[in-house]
């Protein structure tokens, strides 16, 4: 839907001001599932020191997982949105029809274990799980 002089028409403009809305959330949200993955660990790994012994520590590190699964999903959908937002970008002959947000049928695909792995993600969650783990290991030697 591309005109002659090369402007986006409003329609594609408005889908595409859609998808920045998408990812942007899906953003906040891996920002926020961070926040949350810091403050339990930190205060289940001070509980445990605190008394409650490696069990709870050992939970912290359960915590940790999820919180670090449950980003992964959010940056896994992000970067499909990215994709998704690529694509409505290309020439008329092969854009995304106008206002899809269909992205496992217009997005390239993203497999959920590069992003887990990806180097912030193992540095960020990687760190607060050997926190945890070396807490449950002290504290459960200490016992």
């Amino acid at each position: 839907m591309n005109t002659g002089s090369g402007v986006l028409d409003e329609t594609r403009v408005k889908h595409l001001e859609l998808l920045q809305v998408t990812i942007s959330r899906f953003g906040t949200n891996s920002f926020l599932v961070k926040g949350w993955a810091m403050a339990v660990s930190g205060g289940l790994v001070t509980v445990a020191a605190g008394g409650a012994g490696w069990a709870v520590a050992v939970i912290a590190l359960v915590m940790t997982s999820g919180f670090w699964l449950l980003d992964t999903y959010y940056l896994e959908q992000e970067r499909l949105f990215r994709s998704l937002y690529d694509r409505s970008l290309a020439p008329e002959s092969s854009q995304v029809p106008v206002f899809s947000m269909d992205v496992e049928r217009y997005a390239q695909p993203v497999p959920w274990r590069v992003v887990a792995l990806s180097r912030t993600m193992r540095l960020f969650y990687g760190t607060f799980a050997l926190a945890d783990t070396a807490a449950a290991l002290f504290l459960l030697a200490a016992s």
